[in-house]
């Protein structure tokens, strides 16, 4: 038990140091660092051009006897967006909510049952520009582990955990080529055994193994 109490508490400070330094708090656009050659083409920005709307997610770490992990979702095949896809738990931002923090600890109550309180917020990435027009925060916080998981039947077919391990190694994190009207171009995607994990949320992965390094990763 000290030698995992230990490991969570290095992780911990990890993140934490990390998270100060410039390149964690930047701005993300996603799909213009990867596809320089495609911005202003009238093809992509007709699609995004429209007003951004603020969102936040929540990167539950959760301590298991076999190590750290990062807790995910597969979204319900109903959904009207995104619907079947990996993702974390959150969503657009609500009047009521005054940061993202309290967007993402909301969002996540509500579609995995992790109650507020059993999460310690260790801090934020920068925002992230996602292709359908959302400017996603991702809030990195620690998991009771005895937190009563449970998935919102209408917003959640699955919930899973990848090890933080496979996370921090940036070798895990691979671009793939997709296309619109034929028009390829490249999306981000950290495949792991049967989940296929691609997009923003892939991106915002990405992001987050650059927390985890020794050093600040550009």
């Amino acid at each position: 038990m000290a030698k995992s109490a230990t490991a969570v508490e290095d992780w911990r400070a990890r993140i934490e140091r990390n998270l100060s330094h410039a390149t964690a708090a930047r701005v993300r656009e996603l799909f213009s660092e990867i596809n320089p050659h495609l911005v202003g083409d009238k093809l992509f920005e007709k699609r995004w051009s429209a007003k951004r709307k603020d969102a936040a997610v929540l990167v539950p770490l959760i301590a298991r006897e076999e190590g750290m992990r990062v807790i995910m979702t597969v979204r319900s095949s109903t959904m009207p967006s995104h619907a079947g896809q990996i993702s974390f738990p959150g969503g657009k931002t609500h009047p009521e909510d005054k940061t993202p923090i309290d967007t993402a600890l909301r969002e996540a109550h509500e579609e995995v049952n992790i109650p507020p309180e059993a999460v310690q917020v260790i801090g934020s990435l920068g925002i992230h520009q996602g292709g359908l027009g959302f400017s996603v925060t991702p809030v990195i916080g620690l998991v009771d582990p005895s937190a009563p998981l449970r998935p919102c039947p209408r917003e959640v077919d699955e919930i899973f955990e990848i090890p933080l391990d496979f996370v921090a190694d940036l070798a895990n994190h691979i671009t793939e080529e997709r296309s619109l009207e034929g028009v390829p171009y490249k999306m981000y995607a950290a495949p792991y055994g049967r989940y296929h994990i691609w997009g923003l949320t892939a991106g915002i992965l990405r992001s987050f193994a650059e927390t985890l390094q020794d050093e600040d990763a550009a």
